[in-house]
């Protein structure tokens, strides 16, 4: 969700007037409502309250979703996804995660605060960020190729936080599922209960726009993939049978873990402040693999050093991969296959970002970093920029 104003042409006035009304029945209403520009998914709002909020908050922001992508109407979407994002917020404000980074530029990481959620209308009623942006337009902004040295720490920070978020996230919620799978429920349904059992409709979405467009890159890219074709076969499959998998191996993920999703304010990360992060979309959480958040936000931040040379691309990264912990081999090597199935499928994706040359060498690593996370080639991958990933790694 970025905060930038877009032009009201784009949006639905019916919508906006719906939503106007039924904010008109509760503590926000509003006298001016404003959309922002932002996901493809919702109608997104910057809303000017009647009245202040106890707490003096005199602006929030307000996210309706409908039955299709507010930014094309042609395309379905579930609104099982805003109920999600509801039950999911309402889970962390009971439970935030603690997470701290210290050091020169400290982080913490949180969501935004929710105040509403109605589920009859779709309607999401959250906290106001003033003057943030997300990790990659702000990457891009304040991150010069060559990056300069003193960035180093504040980068390897940002990254490490992030992944400490996120492992502590599948930990909270990784007996939850286990004991959901095996049925054995004997306390009242709790929010991340609901969002087990509404998981199959974003797994598939989250399965076809992996592993199905992963297939589709060998169409794209005949003469540099055809050769691994039937190992991103194997890959497919494995992705498939993880689903029904071991519930031990499972558990609830961001769904949608990338820097787009990162929030922070829009200024130069300066030392001695403590930075917050804001982890937000939780639309897309689902049962899963940790490694799908894990290969996603690692596959961006690649994307940002691939393509641009930004060295904090490459920074947060290592910070990511440090802020994973101990992790057992198997799922390391499943951290690293996911990175390599982000790069081929995303990140030969990146319009305007490199020439058809760069594009194509972004296919041939992503497809050397699948085919020898599959073998296990460890010492190919020693040499390489993963390399950080199997710091932690403990033998199984």
């Amino acid at each position: 969700m970025s905060l930038q104003k877009m032009p009201p042409q784009d949006t639905s006035d019916q919508i906006r007037q719906q939503v106007s009304a039924w904010l008109n029945t509760t503590p926000y209403a509003t006298y001016l409502l404003e959309p922002l520009a932002g996901g493809q998914a919702n109608f997104t709002y910057r809303a000017r309250l009647i009245n202040p909020l106890d707490d003096g908050t005199t602006e929030v922001v307000v996210k309706h979703g409908e039955p299709y992508m507010a930014r094309h109407p042609a395309n379905a979407v579930t609104v099982n996804r805003c109920d999600v994002e509801g039950e999911i917020l309402s889970e962390l404000s009971m439970n935030p995660i603690p997470v701290v980074q210290p050091g020169n530029t400290a982080y913490t990481v949180r969501t935004a605060t929710a105040y509403a959620y109605d589920v009859e209308t779709k309607t999401l009623v959250l906290e106001y960020l003033p003057n943030i942006v997300d990790l990659k337009t702000y990457s891009l902004n304040h991150f010069p190729s060559p990056t300069p040295e003193y960035l180093r720490q504040p980068a390897h920070g940002l990254g490490k936080a992030l992944a400490m978020y996120v492992v502590k996230f599948h930990d909270m919620t990784r007996e939850i599922v286990q004991e959901s799978l095996k049925q054995n429920r004997t306390q009242q349904l709790s929010g991340f209960n609901r969002v087990i059992d509404s998981s199959n409709d974003m797994q598939r979405l989250k399965h076809w726009i992996n592993f199905d467009w992963m297939m589709d890159r060998v169409d794209q890219f005949p003469g540099i993939l055809s050769e691994a074709e039937d190992t991103l076969r194997l890959v497919k499959n494995m992705a498939l049978k993880e689903l029904s998998g071991p519930p031990a191996d499972l558990t609830l993920i961001h769904g949608d873990y990338y820097p787009q999703n990162i929030l922070l304010e829009d200024a130069r990360l300066e030392s001695t402040t403590t930075r917050p992060l804001y982890v937000m979309d939780w639309e897309n959480c689902q049962v899963g693999v940790p490694s799908l958040d894990h290969g996603g936000m690692l596959g961006e931040m690649y994307v940002l050093w691939k393509y641009k040379h930004i060295d904090t691309g490459l920074w947060m990264l290592q910070g990511y991969a440090e802020g994973l912990g101990p992790q057992t081999e198997d799922a390391t090597w499943r951290v690293a296959l996911q990175v390599g199935v982000h790069l081929l499928s995303f990140g030969t994706l990146a319009s305007g970002w490199g020439t058809t040359e760069e594009v194509e060498d972004m296919a041939r690593l992503a497809r050397d970093v699948i085919v020898k996370a599959w073998t296990r080639d460890r010492t190919w991958f020693d040499k390489s920029d993963f390399a950080c990933l199997f710091a932690g790694a403990t033998q199984d």
